[in-house]
């Protein structure tokens, strides 16, 4: 993302906010009141940075801006299950929608990892002590994603937030305007062929897609800079 960033003029308005990170114990309380321990990978996100958010736009013309590419996880306050999520889990069991579901039963634990704008939320789902990620779509349909938090968070930087990234990734419909941005902006991620994310982030450019922990730790300095705007989500 760091490339694409610097080597296309009209992306501008790269905003990255820093964010304070979580106390351990309020992590223990999050697990203690939802019965689910978070997978280690998240929990040290957490413990790095409560939530996270990119944002990046484009210059269509010389008097038109557009918010474009979004990245973004919840604080940990919002990993909940919210009354707009349980009215998409109710609505895709009376679906006609034939696809690819989560399996569920009365134990399973659903949360609300991102709003993923206009076209569903983005669910982290917990079932027998096992994490995945999925996406629900308006219309009913799901869209398995990833079995890893790490794993999603690289996937949202290879396709570069950019809207619906996550139904063209499980096969889904993308909305006209959301497709006209990826032929527009990166159209090689629409000629993918294989369902794996690891497929799409070629070997040269792994090392700059890991995520690593400590990316998320800020000096005190930084923490007093809430909302700081960086050229890069690495910066």
């Amino acid at each position: 993302m760091d490339l694409f960033v610097e080597a296309d003029p009209r992306v501008c308005n790269v905003s990255v906010e820093r964010r304070m990170p979580c106390d351990r114990v309020v992590i223990a309380n999050w697990e203690q009141r939802h019965s689910a321990c978070l997978p280690e990978d998240l929990r040290n996100f957490y413990a790095s940075t409560d939530g996270f958010q990119l944002t990046w736009n484009y210059k269509y013309s010389a008097d038109e801006i557009l918010p474009v590419g979004t990245i973004k996880v919840n604080c940990l306050n919002d990993l909940c299950m919210s009354p707009t999520l349980k009215d998409i889990l109710d609505s895709s069991q009376s679906s006609h929608y034939s696809g690819q579901r989560p399996v569920l039963n009365t134990k399973s634990k659903v949360f609300e990892l991102d709003s993923c704008r206009n076209i569903g939320k983005i669910c982290l789902i917990y079932t027998g002590g096992m994490w995945s990620v999925w996406l629900a779509a308006r219309d009913g349909a799901w869209g398995w994603l990833t079995d890893s938090f790490t794993h999603y968070f690289r996937m949202a930087l290879v396709h570069l937030g950019l809207p619906g990234w996550q139904a063209t990734f499980a096969n889904l419909p993308l909305i006209p305007w959301a497709e006209q941005l990826f032929l527009l902006l990166a159209p090689h991620l629409l000629e993918k062929t294989e369902t794996d994310a690891s497929a799409l982030i070629p070997a040269a450019e792994a090392s700059l897609n890991h995520i690593d922990p400590n990316i998320f730790k800020t000096s005190s300095k930084h923490h007093k800079n809430h909302g700081h705007t960086a050229r890069s989500p690495n910066h």
